[in-house]
């Protein structure tokens, strides 16, 4: 896909640069050609313009459609190499998957929960707390981060209990799934451990 967006930027621009030159070329033929036909100037170019279009559509039309993208031209190259985060700043941001392809994106499933037993806070922390507070998302606390918790922690297990369970700010009631008090407390716990 890098490689696609570059050589795209750089056909751009080559194809501009030949179109100038080629314009710029034609411009005395047409003026030569205007005094013979006794047409003005612009229809000449106008023609010649039309004709070499044709000409070069052809060749592109009779390539083959699995043909290799080619390597990287020195133009591209010296761009990498002048802006290193140019690649990961125009990449995709997110992934689709469908369902029978392979996909290189790791999702934590929770176990089930066994009927009057709460899971575990690590457990319930990787399935749906680190989604928001491992990247910080939204303004969440980062886990392992003591100025985030430092604050937090200062105000009781008690409020942060009560913000987790009942949502505070931008975080939903239960961080939006459906798991008991317990089970939100233990999730609590493990943040509030890894955190102080």
């Amino acid at each position: 896909m890098k490689k696609i967006v570059m050589l795209s930027a750089a056909a751009t621009l080559a194809i501009f640069t030949m179109a100038t030159q080629a314009q710029e070329a034609t411009t005395p033929a047409a003026a030569e050609a205007a005094t013979e036909t006794n047409q003005p100037a612009t229809e000449v170019v106008a023609e010649a313009s039309a004709a070499e279009a044709t000409t070069e559509a052809a060749p592109a039309e009779a390539a083959p459609a699995g043909e290799a993208i080619s390597e990287d031209s020195d133009h591209v190259k010296k761009l990498i190499a002048l802006h290193p985060k140019l690649i990961s700043r125009i990449a995709p941001y997110g992934k689709v998957c469908f369902d029978g392809e392979e996909c290189d994106i790791n999702i934590t499933v929770l176990a089930p929960a066994v009927e009057g037993e709460a899971r575990p806070g690590d457990q319930l922390y990787k399935a749906i707390c680190a989604t928001c507070h491992d990247a910080g998302l939204v303004g969440a606390p980062k886990v392992g981060n003591a100025g985030d918790w430092g604050p937090r922690i200062g105000k009781g297990k008690a409020t942060l209990y009560d913000h987790a369970i009942n949502g505070f700010n931008a975080m939903p009631a239960r961080g939006g799934a459906d798991i008991s008090d317990d089970e939100v407390k233990n999730a609590v716990d493990y943040m509030i451990g890894q955190s102080s």
